[in-house]
């Protein structure tokens, strides 16, 4: 991963940018668009919030906006800031699933589905951004119909192949194979409720490429929505496959370096992923640890008490002026 990161930049070498003019870039943003874009950020966070609330009301859960809200932040920043994030992310929301009275079969139906959900509408984005590029279009329809094939002739061939495969998952691991039964029965979406899975899950993702965008709008740099949404595409892309928590490196050379191909100045380009990253990385892994914090058991009897100690202290004060009051009001003039 590093190797690949200095052969970027060492092809790059001729169009790195200027700190200075980075940073006249970002001194010169708008500061509306700005809270457009984290505007959109919190929007997204929120919608992936409520797929897994929907997820598990299905299953018989229930869930607040708020709480649901303040677990995917937490979740989000056990993963993007710490080694083994996904695994750690995946044990921490399993326990406060559970402490809401969701059973194991809920709760991992409801990771295995919100994963699948957004894997989907992400790869749906992926393919409009690569369809919708002149230089990558034919690439990826000789892609597709290649893939669309193989998958024709493996259904013809072999209709039974997944029940058989079942079969011999059970015979050999009969616990696991009854957990999966489990899991399948926990969550059971008719046909409204996948398409607003869907809908959550697709929402998430384009509030978030809204966002880049806002950011494009406010650093001043002037971008087409389909070069917004294949930078987008590639700094995921890129972040998911790096082993770096949060695709620290990656996801800014990827992003960059498809803003700077598209014709973007080096400068303007750097402070936009400089400005997104700092509102769809840093800010949101800030939110999420104060979350996680908040969540922590006996942290909600803890706020009260202080506050409460607070409140005492205040109300004793104003208690204590009262004579000071009196000794120093203004006294009545003498006639």
């Amino acid at each position: 991963m590093l190797g690949t990161a200095a052969l970027a930049v060492y092809m790059l070498r001729d169009r790195i940018p200027d700190p200075a003019e980075v940073w006249r870039t970002i001194k010169g943003v708008s500061f509306g668009w700005l809270a457009v874009a984290v505007l959109f950020e919190a929007m997204s966070m929120s919608t992936f919030a409520r797929l897994f609330r929907r997820l598990l009301t299905l299953g018989g859960a229930r869930m607040t906006v708020g709480r649901a809200v303040a677990v995917t932040y937490a979740r989000n920043a056990l993963s993007n800031s710490l080694p083994a994030g996904p695994v750690l992310s995946i044990a921490y929301t399993t326990r406060q699933f559970g402490r809401l009275g969701a059973n194991k079969p809920l709760i991992a139906a409801t990771l295995v589905l919100s994963g699948i959900y957004s894997t989907a509408t992400f790869v749906v984005l992926t393919l409009v951004a690569l369809l919708g590029g002149p230089s990558t279009r034919q690439a990826t329809g000789i892609f597709l119909a290649v893939l669309v094939l193989i998958c024709s002739v493996a259904v013809r061939l072999r209709p039974r192949s997944l029940g058989s495969l079942m079969k011999r998952l059970n015979d050999r691991f009969p616990a696991l194979a009854e957990q999966l039964r489990q899991a399948r029965e926990a969550i059971r979406p008719g046909g409204r409720d996948r398409i607003t899975l869907f809908t959550l899950a697709l929402l998430n993702w384009l509030l978030d490429v809204a966002c880049l965008a806002a950011v494009c709008a406010a650093a001043g740099v002037s971008v087409g929505p389909h070069t917004v949404l294949l930078g987008y595409v590639a700094a995921k892309g890129a972040a998911t496959l790096a082993l770096i928590p949060g695709g620290l490196g990656v996801a800014e050379l990827g992003m960059a370096a498809t803003f700077i191909a598209a014709g973007v100045a080096g400068g303007s380009a750097a402070a936009v992923v400089a400005l997104y990253r700092l509102i769809s990385y840093w800010a949101i892994l800030l939110a999420g640890w104060v979350a996680w914090i908040a969540l922590l058991d006996g942290f909600h009897a803890w706020a009260v008490k202080v506050g409460q100690l607070i409140l005492q202290a205040l109300i004793g004060l104003s208690i204590a002026m009262i004579p000071s009051a009196y000794v120093y009001r203004e006294q009545p003039k003498p006639r």
